[in-house]
């Protein structure tokens, strides 16, 4: 992937030079065709990174079994996640549904109203990816499941003055097994 960006990227700079030294002979379309290439390398580039590589993006995974909950049951959970916005492309990016906590269990809750539960001493890994989306970087949890197999959920954490519910959930996380916890989390560095 990596490779077909930097040729990409490479053959727009090779267009943008030829139409800048031929600039004297292209006055009336010029900016046209520097538009034009633009948008295709804004394509080409879009292309490659989210429609091709999308499912490295969102894990697609039928092994999470949801079940029905009373919404009174929110409550006494704490919410540590939030949506995002970016345009649509936030689907790829984060998982579906919210994700909850207390003292002994993780929730994922789907758009249906249904949950999944999982004990915290499951989770096998917390960290950040790469991305950020509105100036949150998202996090993921990954749980080992009951057939040996690993479940990943992404989210943006929901950190504001008022809530401080993520910073308990990295904490509770570290105190149960500090080598699960792999990026280190700050104000500074969210």
């Amino acid at each position: 992937m990596l490779k077909r960006i930097i040729i990409i990227s490479l053959i727009y700079t090779l267009i943008i030079l030829i139409l800048t030294l031929n600039m004297g002979q292209l006055v009336n379309s010029y900016i046209f065709l520097i538009a034009a290439s633009s948008l295709l390398f804004m394509g080409l580039l879009f292309r490659e990174i989210f429609v091709r590589k999308k499912e490295e993006f969102k894990q697609k995974s039928n092994t999470v079994v949801y079940t029905k909950f009373q919404t009174s049951e929110l409550e006494s959970l704490k919410k540590i996640s939030t949506k995002p916005f970016l345009f649509g492309i936030e689907k790829y990016l984060v998982s579906d549904g919210e994700f909850y906590f207390d003292d002994a269990n993780f929730y994922a809750i789907n758009k249906d109203s249904q949950k999944a539960v999982y004990k915290l001493t499951d989770i096998t890994e917390l960290s950040k990816t790469l991305y950020i989306i509105s100036n949150r970087r998202i996090w993921q949890v990954k749980i080992k499941t009951a057939n040996k197999g690993e479940i990943i959920f992404k989210f943006a954490h929901n950190y504001t003055i008022w809530n401080k519910n993520f910073p308990l959930f990295y904490k509770k996380i570290n105190s149960i097994n500090p080598d699960v916890v792999k990026s280190k989390w700050n104000l500074w560095n969210m």
